[in-house]
């Protein structure tokens, strides 16, 4: 047994001391004294302190030094001296589509042997898993985030530590781009040690956009949407409707697709606005309209309000525009007009780099961070025991009020009948 603040013993047991003290000093009825007239009697209760040997309320000693001792023992945080022993591994393994001409399972499989291993499976979340379900193909295209995985894997890496001698952790990934956000690093800064890094080739980009606008009669949004495919600014496959939605519209939709409804805005007042999405911001004359009450953001206005989301729909989802642009002008042949349209109708989740980050880059990930970026590694977990010992010292101490109240509920009695 050990504890982090040893001190606090030693406050403890002069606090017990204490107690015990003060439970020698006794009170006693004074001795009767004949006087001639109640004149010269004082107005105060008639005892007084005395010390004695013999300890007085010895339940209620008992309980106040139970508490103080619980109390100490609890802030001195102890814990349990394991023997630690053997070496262990983390296995942070990226879950996406995966070539298979790529021999990745026996590359994690071969990090396996000879110690104790736990896996985590990561996408836009994390999770324990086996290796089997860890190398399987991920469903849907979901797009990975580092963060979670090293949370993950650097909270499990830590677990691991209080039982065996040695722990690394081995993350496995493409490790693209749009992979890294801005709290990656710090996140990584978190782990005093080097991470072996495992590279694997990413999943393949997708394919060059194939958008079906649905639209009549002459519609700048649709000519500047059809000049954004055949510059390749667009990705994936996408049905715009310009026009009402239809029966046929709901049943084109499946996993991979993506419908955007995008309403003309005919009788709404046209102003100059700005509206940017990731990679592109227009300026220009815009109508505004109902870009929907929920779902993800996918642009925004420039007061912060949204100006196209997103929500799941059929394994995909379904896009709604709240914007439009007057029939005249050439606003939509501009390039920053066919980036916006390009993210209006690319893949569910908005645009993300399939570039993967240089080698350069890598080396410095995998190294240990500097003195400065370990000081903000997180604290141990929460003492159990501690905190155990503590809630005793608690409900000890809301028994010895009722005990208290007993004992001098008692004694009125008793002053009563004497």
């Amino acid at each position: 047994m050990s504890f982090a603040a040893p001190a606090w013993l030693a406050v403890a047991a002069l606090a017990s001391l204490g107690v015990v003290a003060i439970h020698l000093i006794a009170w006693r009825q004074p001795e009767s004294v004949s006087l001639p007239t109640a004149r010269f009697v004082p107005d105060e209760p008639a005892r007084r302190a005395t010390r004695t040997v013999r300890l007085s309320d010895l339940a209620l000693m008992a309980l106040r030094v139970a508490i103080v001792l619980l109390a100490g023992v609890g802030m001195a945080r102890p814990s349990r001296d394991r023997a630690r022993s053997g070496a262990a591994r983390v296995i942070v393994v990226e879950r996406r589509p995966m070539r298979a001409d790529i021999p990745l399972a026996d590359t994690i499989r071969a990090l396996m042997a000879d110690r104790v291993v736990s896996v985590i499976a990561f996408d836009t979340a994390a999770q324990a898993v086996d290796v089997e379900s860890a190398l399987a193909p991920a469903n849907g295209a979901a797009h990975p985030s580092l963060s979670s995985g090293l949370v993950a894997g650097i909270r499990e890496a830590r677990r691991l530590a209080g039982i065996h001698e040695r722990v690394d952790i081995v993350l496995a990934s493409s490790f693209p781009e749009g992979a890294f956000d801005a709290a990656t690093r710090a996140i990584r800064a978190t782990w005093p040690d080097t991470m072996r890094l495992v590279r694997f080739p990413p999943a393949e980009s997708p394919p060059a956009g194939s958008v079906d606008v649905r639209s009549h009669g002459d519609d700048p949004v649709a000519a500047g949407i059809r000049l954004a495919v055949s510059q390749g600014l667009a990705r994936g496959t996408a049905r715009v409707l310009r026009d009402p939605p239809t029966p046929d519209d709901s049943a084109w939709i499946a996993p991979g697709r993506v419908l955007v409804v995008w309403p003309r805005e005919v009788d709404a007042a046209a102003t100059v606005e700005a509206i940017h999405a990731p990679g592109a911001t227009v300026v220009g004359y815009f109508s505004r309209g109902s870009g929907g009450d929920s779902g993800r953001v996918v642009a925004r206005w420039t007061n912060g309000d949204p100006a196209a989301r997103e929500v799941p729909w059929r394994g995909s989802c379904l896009r709604t525009i709240g914007f439009d642009v007057p029939d005249v002008g050439d606003l939509t042949l501009t390039p920053s007009f066919q980036r916006l349209a390009a993210e209006l109708v690319g893949p569910c989740g908005g645009s993300w780099s399939m570039a993967t980050l240089s080698d350069s880059a890598l080396h410095a990930f995998a190294d240990p961070p500097s003195t400065a970026a370990v000081a903000v590694t997180p604290g141990p977990a929460v003492n159990r025991l501690a905190a155990v010992l503590v809630a005793l010292a608690a409900l000890l101490a809301v028994a010895e009020m009722f005990v208290r109240g007993a004992r001098v509920a008692g004694s009125r009695v008793a002053g009563q009948d004497a």
